[in-house]
């Protein structure tokens, strides 16, 4: 005769008892397909609904654009450099190859455009081109070099830079002591998420779902909660796990190529000028 104290017979029966119920008062108890819906629905079908979501959104969602150097300015210049060296020559002040850019005092404004997509994961580098004489004529359609820092909690960018390409010599750049400004004069950039508010929205959804599920088989002594529980672990952690990754990087603040924005000297500039 089989064994019915096993593991198994006793996870089946206690599976059985929990999907049982009677049909009124005092009747035998009998399998009800809408307890094993419900389960089946909560704990398989809702985390693939919500990847399923994800995906189609995501899929839906436009890769975002990126500048094309060939339709800038520099199309010729940028044509040009891609069989030199890039190797940078930091020009001293007192340099031999000084170039007649004129002094500039802090406070100048300077107008630039940013020429590289910007994810502030921790800190980024930016290229911006300038687009004005703010600096003189010398340095019109020169790069900027810096690093952007984001403040989640305003959804801004602040950048800070530190050298100004030559635009006549590539292998030339100046140190600079500048910030980026808006256009309306504030400090730093408005920046936008990387993910729209509805796949935000459904990330923050699922992340909490799973927490709810694991928190509601955690706190019953069921047998069959904790076989259930022993069966959807795996699934639910990992996808717990995937879905808070995928919302972290939602909410990384993005800047796209072309934004125009001011660049205000914060030392003096010298660009090399004797």
């Amino acid at each position: 005769m089989k064994n019915q104290n096993t593991p198994w017979r006793r996870a089946w029966r206690a599976l059985i008892a929990r999907w049982s119920a009677e049909d009124y008062p005092g009747a035998e108890p009998r399998f009800q397909i809408v307890s094993l819906a419900k389960d089946l629905g909560v704990f398989v079908f809702l985390p693939i609904f919500c990847v399923l979501i994800y995906s189609v959104l995501t899929a839906s969602k436009g890769a975002v654009k990126r500048g094309d150097p060939a339709t800038d300015s520099g199309r010729a210049r940028y044509q040009a450099s891609e069989g030199k060296s890039q190797i940078i020559e930091f020009v001293s002040r007192r340099g031999n190859g000084a170039s007649s850019v004129g002094r500039r005092a802090p406070g100048v404004l300077v107008r630039a455009r940013l020429l590289n997509v910007v994810e502030t994961y921790t800190t980024a580098p930016v290229h911006a081109r300038i687009v004005d004489t703010g600096l003189g004529n010398n340095m019109l359609g020169g790069v900027l070099i810096g690093d952007a820092t984001p403040d989640a909690n305003f959804e801004r960018i602040s950048i800070s830079f530190r050298f100004a390409r030559d635009p006549r010599r590539e292998e030339v750049a100046f140190p600079i002591s500048a910030r980026a400004l808006s256009l309306d004069g504030t400090l730093g950039l408005v920046a936008g998420k990387k993910e729209g508010f509805l796949v935000r929205s459904v990330l923050g959804a699922a992340g909490s779902a799973t927490q709810d599920t694991q928190g509601k088989m955690g706190d019953t002594g069921d047998f069959g909660q904790i076989l259930l529980k022993a069966l959807t672990a795996g699934l639910a952690q990992e996808f717990g796990g995937q879905t808070q990754v995928e919302r972290n990087r939602s909410q990384v603040l993005v800047l796209t190529p072309a934004t125009d924005f001011f660049v205000e000297l914060t030392d003096y500039f010298s660009g090399g000028a004797k």
